[in-house]
């Protein structure tokens, strides 16, 4: 069957670092059951360039509870879609999308009180954002752990929501940014995302063991190691998940 697209107005548009921007969508009434996501999931976009088609998939960073179907692209070198998106889409413009996908996600549980961790590199943020927003909406005796790795301070994205989310959820959500070309105050936080630093940041908090569900998204060497860490930390594989 051919994949099956729908042309959906950009209903806002911001800008998150130099780099990147979020944009939501606007889903008209007779799409919304089709576009009801699952934290974690994604979006195929579809658009032309000089008459050839060009397809790519951008992962949802809106939480469930928010009303709105909101995905992060960073402009790449050398990558067509993401400089269209960053530099010539605005308010008002169309484009292609297919209802969500994916299996990066996990049934919420209301009655639940679990921990979940997030390891995340760059734009590897988004889907986790997602799944961390529905956490803390829906699982009010839940604990989110999340590990950002950046360049520096202005390559954080969504730096400000983020901020916000740990305000409001004092006690429920801790960050640790790690950031590899900016002084931190302290050393475990300066420097790469690697198995060595998630262990220390880990060590400071709980156990391994103690986690219920870990998302890692990122680049995939940095997956392979933070996966690699948290299996000889204790933590069984069946609870680990890549994108």
């Amino acid at each position: 069957m051919a994949a099956r697209f729908h042309r959906l107005r950009i209903a806002d548009i911001r800008r998150e670092t130099p780099q990147s921007v979020s944009l939501a969508l606007a889903i008209p009434d007779a799409l919304r059951p089709a576009f009801r996501f699952a934290p974690g999931q994604y979006l195929t976009l579809r658009a032309r360039f000089d008459g050839e088609e060009v397809r790519r998939a951008y992962s949802i960073c809106s939480g469930i509870e928010e009303g709105e179907v909101r995905i992060a692209v960073k402009a790449v070198a050398g990558g067509i879609f993401s400089r269209f998106v960053n530099e010539r889409l605005g308010i008002g413009d169309t484009i292609e999308a297919m209802a969500p996908l994916g299996q990066f996600t996990v049934p919420l549980a209301p009655d639940g009180a679990r921990i979940f961790l997030g390891i995340a590199c760059g734009s590897g943020i988004t889907p986790v954002l997602s799944i961390l927003k529905s956490v803390l909406a829906r699982e009010p005796a839940s604990r989110f752990l999340l590990f950002y790795g950046n360049r520096t301070s202005s390559d954080i994205m969504f730096a400000e929501a983020l901020g916000r989310l740990k305000d409001r959820h004092l006690g429920r959500l801790s960050i640790a940014h790690v950031l590899s070309r900016e002084a931190q105050d302290r050393p475990v936080r300066q420097g790469r995302l690697d198995g060595e630093r998630i262990r220390v940041l880990l060590r400071a908090v709980l156990p391994a063991g103690r986690i219920d569900h870990a998302f890692l998204c990122g680049p995939a060497p940095m997956m392979a190691e933070a996966a690699a860490t948290l299996a000889a930390l204790g933590l069984a594989p069946e609870r680990i998940r890549q994108e």
